[in-house]
């Protein structure tokens, strides 16, 4: 059944007659077989716009979808088509494909981009720090928020490291904070100065 499918649309590419009906009706076979078949798609929807038939556009958003390069796509569809030399004051009506087109050519380049972020950078106002300005900074507040922050966790890793003066501070910290427990960190200091006194 492929073989037969490859012959038929082999021969459809071959003597490609955008006004025949055959190949419409031929074409539309192929894609109720196999719907995403880009190539057919396109001959298919080639047919349907020379033919003005009304199905090309709801096909056009199918086949775009299905088509790598929209460009190309727009390309074949227009290839036949003459351009007209008179300016005719008609609005002009634009597919899915001009639009994107349009948009594609109406985008800045990065490098333009670029060029516009280095002027802003230039010329944008700097703020000039001195030296001799000193940041001013409380022992208690630095203090107060270590405090917060010591966990029995944090005061096993000082005991792993062999931190044992920081340990000790730790379990001493955590007994304020935890008066229930302070028997507790009162056994774990011993212990801690046990291992001191033992380096």
């Amino acid at each position: 059944m492929v073989k037969k499918l490859d012959n038929s649309f082999t021969k459809i590419i071959e003597k490609f007659d955008s006004m025949d009906s055959a190949n419409s009706l031929e074409l539309k076979k192929i894609l109720n077989t196999y719907p995403y078949f880009q190539s057919a798609s396109a001959f298919y929807l080639k047919t349907l716009k020379a033919q003005k038939k009304d199905s090309y556009y709801k096909l056009l958003p199918k086949t775009a979808i299905l088509t790598f390069d929209r460009s190309i796509l727009r390309n074949w569809l227009f290839s036949d088509e003459t351009k007209d030399d008179q300016g005719d004051d008609k609005t002009e009506k634009y597919s899915f494909l001009d639009w994107f087109d349009i948009i594609n050519n109406d985008t800045p380049k990065v490098d333009e981009k670029f060029e516009l972020i280095d002027k802003f950078i230039e010329n944008s106002p700097k703020i000039n720090f001195s030296d001799q300005s000193e940041v001013k900074s409380s022992f208690k507040t630095e203090q107060k928020i270590k405090d917060e922050l010591i966990t029995e966790t944090l005061a096993k890793i000082y005991v792993n490291q062999e931190k044992f003066n920081k340990a000790i501070k730790a379990y001493e910290i955590l007994s304020l904070k935890y008066p229930k427990k302070s028997g507790f960190f009162a056994d774990q200091i011993n212990d801690i100065k046990k291992l001191k006194s033992k380096d």
